[in-house]
Parts: structure tokens; sequence; C-alpha cells
């Protein structure tokens, strides 16, 4: 029995329309009108559910869920005033990079948003999820990297989900790291393409993209770069353990180079806790080291360890079509609220190219509550790393000389 089934069953009400302006004065009337009745319904419906008790933790997750169903189920999210491009990153494996960026992108495309997803990961695990075609020799991301190619020749629809593109990963791309090496303004490639292709829906009359989702590999290497350069934002799902902290380092100091480098309107806008575990004095601990470090950037939805996230895919689905109702999808769909949410309010337009050098102090400033055995957390800058980023400066300033 799944959660869902666990839960009450709850009317949820019609769809909420999108505020709309309009110079029939009684139908703007109506609409607004229609739109207090539902808010109201919907605060009605929360306030009657049952007040869970510290000895009842378990009805404290259903309440949570009931919530969430009354209050997301058929809500339309504001859009932004402008097409939003984040970077999904983080070079440490594992932390749900992909499960994130696919979910984040469906629930988005559900509340009638149009959302492109560009899987930059050899892997194609994006593709996967979103059910699009991404054999050997279908045209894909490496074709768009490498030879040029446009994006509206290799994107397609995500067939679960309406208002849905994806443009494919094959496993040619595990060997564009290498040809790009050698190429002129490799660092910008994508992002030129992008821009292309965002024209050129608007001059075909088609509707404009309003959020574009870049998935990382696991690796800070030319495709890291690329997705980077590519990207405005740069949302890092962060897994509840203590290592992601580690992680976190190294990544920040590869956004404040190529903040320096290649593209100063990068910026952290969003940090999202993964696989957290609310009964684990880990999970708690670790959380509260993020949020005190980048309280503005971390959003209070937390996502839990779910075995429907981990079973989607397999399906070729992402958790919000795989089951809609389950504690994992209603916990990104609230996610991607708050994501639309900040947009529309401009929360999520930082100060381009001045948060990774603080964000970075803070980091190797925190006190370890998290650390194991009583070791402190101070995180040491990884020389390596430091030197190996540093070779790559006369490369990328070069390019940017030859532009």
């Amino acid at each position: 029995m799944t959660d869902a089934d666990k839960a009450p069953h709850l009317p949820i009400g019609d769809p909420v329309p999108v505020a709309a302006t309009t110079t029939d004065g009684s139908t703007g009337a109506r609409r607004s009108s229609r739109l207090d009745s539902d808010e109201g319904r919907r605060a009605a419906l929360v306030e009657s559910l049952p007040v869970p008790t510290d000895d009842t933790p378990l009805m404290a997750e259903l309440q949570q869920d009931a919530r969430r169903r009354i209050e997301l189920r058929g809500r339309r999210f504001p859009q932004p005033q402008q097409t939003r491009i984040i970077t999904v990153a983080n070079q440490k494996g594992g932390v749900g990079k992909t499960t994130t960026t696919v979910n984040l992108a469906a629930a988005l495309a559900q509340s009638g948003l149009n959302v492109l997803v560009l899987d930059n990961d050899p892997q194609g695990n994006a593709s996967t999820a979103l059910g699009v075609e991404h054999r050997a020799g279908t045209p894909s991301i490496y074709e768009v990297l490498v030879e040029g190619a446009p994006i509206a020749d290799a994107v397609q629809q995500s067939p679960d989900v309406e208002n849905l593109w994806c443009l494919p990963a094959t496993i040619d791309l595990s060997g564009a790291e290498i040809e790009l090496v050698s190429m002129v303004a490799r660092e910008t490639r994508l992002r030129n393409a992008l821009d292309a292709y965002l024209e050129w829906r608007v001059q075909n009359g088609q509707a404009p993209i309003d959020y574009v989702f870049v998935d990382c590999p696991p690796s800070l290497g030319l495709l890291t770069v690329n997705a980077f350069v590519v990207g405005r934002e740069v949302l890092i799902p962060i897994q509840c353990e203590y290592y992601a902290l580690e992680g976190l380092s190294q990544l920040l100091k590869t956004i404040q180079l190529i903040q320096a480098h290649l593209n100063p309107e990068l910026h952290v806008s969003t940090i999202l806790l993964t696989m957290y575990d609310a009964r684990t004095n880990l999970a708690q601990q670790v959380a509260g080291e993020v949020r005190t470090h980048f309280p503005e950037r971390t959003l209070r939805t937390t996502v839990p360890r779910s075995v429907r996230i981990s079973e989607a895919p397999s399906y070729g689905q992402t958790v919000m079509t795989y089951d809609s109702g389950s504690s994992g999808a209603l916990a990104y769909l609230e996610a991607a609220r708050e994501l639309a949410e900040r947009g529309a309010d401009g929360l999520g337009d930082g100060a381009p190219g001045v948060d990774a050098q603080p964000a970075l102090a803070a980091v190797n400033g925190h006190d370890g509550a998290g650390a194991p055995n009583g070791e402190q957390g101070h995180i040491q800058p990884d020389e390596s790393h430091d030197d190996r980023i540093r070779m790559n400066e006369p490369a990328m300033a070069a390019t940017q000389e030859e532009q």
C-alpha cells in the first residue's frame, strides 16, 4: 500500500486558472472570484486535517502529503519574466542531479509552463526518464556540440508530459570531451546553440520556453563547463550526507572560475536537499549546516528517500507520471512551486558574479556539526583540483581572445 492509499481521499477542486489581464472587467472579476473561492476551499480543507503530535511521526507524514495534495493539485505556476536557464550540477555522483532535473521539469510542465531539458550527461539517464529515443545514431546533443547542428533538428517532445521537450544524449557524447579540446570557442558552443534555438522558436510562432534545465555529468570537464556557460543559474542538489559538503567546496571553486573567465551572469540560485531521512541525526545535521550557510538559497522543501522515485526510470517515466500521489512526487511538485514563485518574485536573479566567493568561504568555515566521530568538518582546499582548474585558465582566456 502506497502513502497515497493511506492518506484520506480529499476533494481537490477544479484546476486554478492562470490570472490574466483582460479588457473585459466582468470576465476579470469572475476569474478573480473563482480564484478566491478555490483558494478558500483549499485553505478550509487544510484546516480540517488532523494535527499530528510528536509521538505520531507517521501521521505527520500523511498530514504533510495530504496538505501538499490539496494545495498543489491542479495549480498553475507563475511564468518567469524571461526564460530561466538553470544548470543542475554537482560533481559528486549519486546526489540526485538527473532525478531532480527531470522531476522538476515534469512538475513545472504539468503546471502549465513550457520546459526544455538538455541532457548533457553521456549516460543519457534524463533521456530515459523522459521517455525519448536516445539510441546510438539518434540526433542528439553530441551533434549540437561537435558538429554545430541546430537544436531544433534534435529536440524531442516527451510522450508523457505536454509542454516538455528534451535534447537527448547518446553514447556518442562520451567522446565529445576529447573532440572539443581542439575546437575554437569550445566552452560556448552549447550557449550559442541554445540562444539560436530560443530565437528560432519565437520566429516560427512557437510558444517561448519558460525554463531550461541542463543535466550535467558527475565531473568537472568540458561538458560541465559548457553547461555552466549556457546557464544563468546553478541549482545544486545536495544529498543529506557529510561528504556532500566536501564536494560542494570544489563545485563553488569551479563556479567562481567560470564567473571570472566565461560567464559573469552565473550564480548559485537554488540548493535542494535530496534523499532526506528525518529519522537520522546525520540528515538533520547536514540539512541544518546547509541552511545555516545558504539560508536564502536553500529551498524549504526537502526530497525524501522514496522507492517510487527510484522505480520510475525503469518504466521510462518521471515519478510525476509514474505515481503522482507518492511522497516523492508531491515533494518535487512543492519544490517546483517554490522555484517558480522565486522566479516570479525575482529571487532567482541573484547578483551575478558575486556569490560564489562568500559561499565558498562559508563552506570552508563550517563548524563540522555533521562530521563523523567528532572530527572537525573544516574542508581543506583541494590543491590538485585547484591546480587542474588553473591550468585551464590560459586556455579559457585564449578562447575569449579568439572570439
